[in-house]
C-alpha cells in the first residue's frame, strides 16, 4: 500500500511538472527528487503554499482546456474579412504540425477564448490558417494584434486582402512559437521570453517578430541591437543583486552544515 502510495505520488508528481513547467518543468523536478534526501518536512506554512500555487494552476489549466473543448464542438462562423473571404491555406486534409500546434496550446486557447466571450468579442476561424480570431474595438493591447495560443485577438484590420494574408501567415507562425516554448517551458513561457525580449529588445528588435517576419507583422526596421535605458538598467542592477545574495547564502548554508556534521559541532 506504501509503495503504490509512493508510486502514485511519483506519478502525480511527474504530471504536475509537465504540465505546469513543460520539459523543463519536469528535468527540474526529477533533478531535486533525485537529489532529495529524507529529512525533516518544510515548514507547513511553505508546503501550503507550494500546494497552493501547484492547485491554482492546475485550475487555470483545466478551466482553460474546458473552455477550449466547450467550442470546439460549437459551430465558430468563418472570418469575412473586407475584400472577401480568405481561402485555406493547407491543402491536406490533416496536417500534423498543426494538431500538433493546437493540442499544445489548447489551455491557454481555452482561456483567451473565455476571455473573448467575456468581452463581448466578435469570435470567427480564419480558414487562411486555422486559427480563432476574436475582433474587439477596445482590444487590451491596443492597436496591436495578440496571440494567445490557438486565438488571434485583434481590434480589426482595415487593409487589402494581400496585406490580409500575409498579416495572419506571420501571426500563424506567431502560434508555432507559443507551441514550442509550451513544450518545452510550460503555459506561460512564451508570454514571458517574449515580455522579457521585448523589454530589452522592442518592436522590430524583438527575436521573436524577427522570425515571424517583421515585413509580414507590418514593422518597419529599426535596428536590432538591445536598448539599454534607466529601466533596463535597474532590472539588470537589481538581478545582479539578487544573485550574488542567493550565491552568499548558499555558501552560509554549506559552510553551517559542514560545521554541525562535524564531531563535537
Amino acid at each position: 500500500m506504501r509503495e503504490l502510495s509512493q508510486r502514485a505520488h511519483v506519478t502525480l508528481g511527474c504530471c504536475c511538472a509537465l504540465l505546469l513547467g513543460g520539459l523543463l518543468g519536469l528535468a527540474l523536478w526529477l533533478w531535486w527528487s533525485l537529489r532529495h534526501r529524507p529529512g525533516p518536512e518544510p515548514a507547513v506554512r511553505f508546503r501550503r503554499v507550494r500546494i497552493a500555487v501547484v492547485a491554482a494552476g492546475l485550475v487555470i489549466i483545466a478551466v482553460g482546456a474546458a473552455g477550449r473543448f466547450a467550442v470546439a464542438f460549437q459551430h465558430t462562423p468563418a472570418c469575412t474579412p473586407p475584400g472577401g473571404a480568405q481561402t485555406a491555406a493547407r491543402s491536406a486534409r490533416f496536417d500534423v504540425s498543426l494538431v500538433a500546434q493546437q493540442a499544445a496550446t489548447w489551455p491557454q486557447t481555452g482561456i483567451g477564448l473565455l476571455y473573448s466571450r467575456v468581452s463581448d468579442a466578435r469570435i470567427c476561424l480564419s480558414r487562411a490558417a486555422d486559427y480563432y480570431v476574436a475582433v474587439h474595438p477596445n482590444n487590451p493591447t491596443g492597436a496591436k494584434a495578440l496571440n494567445v495560443g490557438d486565438i488571434l485577438i485583434s481590434p480589426g484590420f482595415n487593409i487589402s486582402k494581400k496585406e490580409l494574408r500575409t498579416l495572419i501567415g506571420h501571426e500563424a507562425r506567431h502560434r508555432a512559437q507559443w507551441a514550442v516554448l509550451t513544450v518545452i517551458g510550460g503555459p506561460l513561457a512564451f508570454p514571458v521570453a517574449y515580455g522579457i525580449d521585448d523589454f530589452f529588445f522592442p518592436g522590430s528588435r524583438n527575436h521573436f517578430e524577427r522570425l515571424a517576419g517583421l515585413d509580414a507583422g507590418g514593422y518597419a526596421h529599426m535596428g536590432t541591437g538591445p536598448v539599454l535605458g534607466p529601466a533596463q538598467f535597474a532590472v539588470l542592477g537589481a538581478l545582479a543583486a539578487i544573485i550574488v545574495v542567493a550565491v552568499v547564502a548558499a555558501r552560509r548554508r554549506r559552510a553551517s552544515a559542514r560545521s554541525r556534521s562535524r564531531p563535537g559541532g
